[in-house]
Protein backbone atom coordinates (compact mmCIF):
# COMPACT_ATOMS: atom_id res chain seq x y z
CA UNK A 1 0.00 0.00 0.00
CA UNK A 2 1.69 3.22 -0.91
CA UNK A 3 2.14 6.11 1.69
CA UNK A 4 -0.39 8.21 0.04
CA UNK A 5 -3.19 6.16 0.12
CA UNK A 6 -2.39 5.07 3.61
CA UNK A 7 -2.03 9.12 4.62
CA UNK A 8 -5.21 9.71 3.06
CA UNK A 9 -7.62 6.48 3.92
CA UNK A 10 -6.00 4.86 6.50
CA UNK A 11 -4.01 6.95 8.93
CA UNK A 12 -5.74 9.87 11.03
CA UNK A 13 -5.45 13.26 9.85
CA UNK A 14 -3.69 15.95 11.13
CA UNK A 15 -6.43 18.48 12.55
CA UNK A 16 -5.83 20.77 10.30
CA UNK A 17 -6.40 18.80 7.71
CA UNK A 18 -9.73 17.62 8.87
CA UNK A 19 -10.64 21.10 9.65
CA UNK A 20 -10.20 22.56 6.35
CA UNK A 21 -11.73 19.47 4.23
CA UNK A 22 -14.83 19.87 6.84
CA UNK A 23 -14.58 23.73 6.32
CA UNK A 24 -14.44 23.56 2.51
CA UNK A 25 -18.00 21.31 2.68
CA UNK A 26 -20.21 23.69 3.44
CA UNK A 27 -19.60 25.51 0.16
CA UNK A 28 -19.71 22.45 -1.68
CA UNK A 29 -22.77 21.68 -0.34
CA UNK A 30 -24.23 25.00 -1.65
CA UNK A 31 -22.44 24.90 -4.79
CA UNK A 32 -23.18 21.45 -5.55
CA UNK A 33 -26.93 20.75 -3.74
CA UNK A 34 -27.92 24.18 -2.89
CA UNK A 35 -28.64 22.85 1.21
CA UNK A 36 -26.57 22.49 4.09
CA UNK A 37 -24.62 19.84 5.53
CA UNK A 38 -26.31 17.96 8.57
CA UNK A 39 -26.14 14.27 9.89
CA UNK A 40 -29.52 14.27 12.00
CA UNK A 41 -31.48 15.18 9.11
CA UNK A 42 -30.06 12.20 7.12
CA UNK A 43 -31.23 9.89 9.82
CA UNK A 44 -34.74 11.42 9.56
CA UNK A 45 -34.46 10.31 6.25
CA UNK A 46 -33.72 7.14 6.92
CA UNK A 47 -36.50 6.84 9.29
CA UNK A 48 -38.94 8.13 6.49
CA UNK A 49 -38.06 5.35 4.52
CA UNK A 50 -38.26 3.08 6.83
CA UNK A 51 -41.66 4.37 7.76
CA UNK A 52 -42.87 6.06 4.52
CA UNK A 53 -46.59 5.63 5.38
CA UNK A 54 -45.87 7.64 8.82
CA UNK A 55 -48.49 10.13 10.80
CA UNK A 56 -45.58 11.97 11.70
CA UNK A 57 -46.20 15.32 10.25
CA UNK A 58 -42.43 16.39 10.61
CA UNK A 59 -41.56 13.64 8.31
CA UNK A 60 -43.81 14.12 5.77
CA UNK A 61 -43.53 17.64 5.57
CA UNK A 62 -39.66 17.37 5.90
CA UNK A 63 -38.87 14.75 3.51
CA UNK A 64 -40.50 14.56 -0.24
CA UNK A 65 -37.79 11.33 -1.51
CA UNK A 66 -37.72 9.16 0.18
CA UNK A 67 -33.82 7.69 -1.00
CA UNK A 68 -32.48 11.04 -1.36
CA UNK A 69 -28.45 11.85 -1.37
CA UNK A 70 -29.12 12.16 3.00
CA UNK A 71 -29.35 7.82 3.11
CA UNK A 72 -26.30 7.58 0.99
CA UNK A 73 -24.19 10.26 2.31
CA UNK A 74 -24.62 7.56 5.89
CA UNK A 75 -24.15 4.98 4.06
CA UNK A 76 -21.10 6.04 3.05
CA UNK A 77 -19.79 7.55 6.21
CA UNK A 78 -20.65 4.18 7.62
CA UNK A 79 -19.24 2.25 4.43
CA UNK A 80 -15.78 4.97 4.84
CA UNK A 81 -15.63 3.60 8.79
CA UNK A 82 -15.47 0.02 8.13
CA UNK A 83 -12.95 0.30 5.37
CA UNK A 84 -10.85 2.35 7.05
CA UNK A 85 -10.65 -0.22 9.78
CA UNK A 86 -9.89 -2.89 7.52
CA UNK A 87 -7.11 -1.06 5.63
CA UNK A 88 -5.64 -0.19 8.90
CA UNK A 89 -5.99 -4.26 9.65
CA UNK A 90 -8.38 -3.27 12.53
CA UNK A 91 -11.17 -5.86 13.39
CA UNK A 92 -14.76 -5.00 11.17
CA UNK A 93 -16.70 -5.11 14.92
CA UNK A 94 -15.17 -4.39 18.39
CA UNK A 95 -17.06 -3.63 21.36
CA UNK A 96 -14.30 -1.68 23.33
CA UNK A 97 -15.19 1.81 23.61
CA UNK A 98 -11.42 2.62 25.46
CA UNK A 99 -12.15 3.75 29.25
CA UNK A 100 -15.87 3.08 29.22
CA UNK A 101 -16.08 -0.49 28.55
CA UNK A 102 -12.96 -1.26 30.82
CA UNK A 103 -14.81 0.39 33.66
CA UNK A 104 -18.31 -0.56 33.48
CA UNK A 105 -19.93 -4.21 32.11
CA UNK A 106 -21.08 -4.30 28.16
CA UNK A 107 -24.52 -4.15 29.18
CA UNK A 108 -24.28 -1.13 31.29
CA UNK A 109 -22.26 0.85 28.29
CA UNK A 110 -24.94 -0.71 25.93
CA UNK A 111 -27.41 0.98 27.98
CA UNK A 112 -25.69 4.36 28.05
CA UNK A 113 -24.82 4.59 24.73
CA UNK A 114 -28.61 3.85 23.63
CA UNK A 115 -29.99 6.34 25.88
CA UNK A 116 -27.08 8.87 25.36
CA UNK A 117 -28.51 8.18 21.70
CA UNK A 118 -31.89 8.55 22.28
CA UNK A 119 -30.94 11.87 23.88
CA UNK A 120 -28.70 13.05 21.35
CA UNK A 121 -31.64 12.30 18.54
CA UNK A 122 -34.08 14.13 20.47
CA UNK A 123 -31.83 17.25 21.57
CA UNK A 124 -31.29 17.52 17.48
CA UNK A 125 -34.94 17.58 17.08
CA UNK A 126 -35.75 19.85 19.87
CA UNK A 127 -32.63 22.12 18.57
CA UNK A 128 -33.44 22.02 14.63
CA UNK A 129 -30.50 20.16 13.85
CA UNK A 130 -27.66 18.49 15.40
CA UNK A 131 -24.03 19.92 16.43
CA UNK A 132 -22.38 19.06 13.25
CA UNK A 133 -25.13 21.20 10.87
CA UNK A 134 -25.19 23.59 14.11
CA UNK A 135 -21.25 23.97 14.40
CA UNK A 136 -19.83 23.69 10.88
CA UNK A 137 -22.94 25.10 8.63
CA UNK A 138 -24.89 27.38 10.98
CA UNK A 139 -21.90 29.28 12.28
CA UNK A 140 -20.24 29.41 8.70
CA UNK A 141 -23.68 31.05 7.80
CA UNK A 142 -23.09 33.56 10.89
CA UNK A 143 -26.91 32.27 11.99
CA UNK A 144 -27.51 33.80 15.16
CA UNK A 145 -29.18 30.40 17.07
CA UNK A 146 -26.43 28.26 15.71
CA UNK A 147 -23.56 30.45 17.53
CA UNK A 148 -25.63 30.30 20.51
CA UNK A 149 -26.43 26.33 20.19
CA UNK A 150 -22.46 25.32 19.38
CA UNK A 151 -21.74 27.30 22.75
CA UNK A 152 -24.33 25.66 24.97
CA UNK A 153 -22.96 22.34 23.22
CA UNK A 154 -19.24 23.15 24.01
CA UNK A 155 -20.58 23.86 27.78
CA UNK A 156 -22.71 21.06 28.18
CA UNK A 157 -20.08 18.75 27.06
CA UNK A 158 -17.64 20.01 29.53
CA UNK A 159 -20.03 19.85 32.44
CA UNK A 160 -20.92 16.53 31.33
CA UNK A 161 -17.78 14.86 30.43
CA UNK A 162 -16.45 16.13 33.94
CA UNK A 163 -19.62 14.54 36.02
CA UNK A 164 -19.13 11.19 34.46
CA UNK A 165 -15.23 11.02 34.10
CA UNK A 166 -14.44 11.70 37.73
CA UNK A 167 -17.33 9.59 39.08
CA UNK A 168 -17.96 6.77 37.17
CA UNK A 169 -14.43 6.50 35.68
CA UNK A 170 -11.97 7.27 38.23
CA UNK A 171 -10.83 10.41 36.71
CA UNK A 172 -9.42 8.46 33.46
CA UNK A 173 -9.61 10.68 30.43
CA UNK A 174 -8.73 14.12 29.24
Amino acid sequence: MSNTFQAVFVKAWPWWAGGLAIGLLVPAMYVLTNTALGVSTGYGNVLFCVMPRTNLIWLKKTFKERWSWRVFFLGGMIAGGFLSARLASRPLVTTGMGALTASVSTGSAALVLFLGGLLLGVGARVAGGCTSGHSIHGTANLHLGSIVATAVFFVAGVITTRAVVLPLLGGVGP
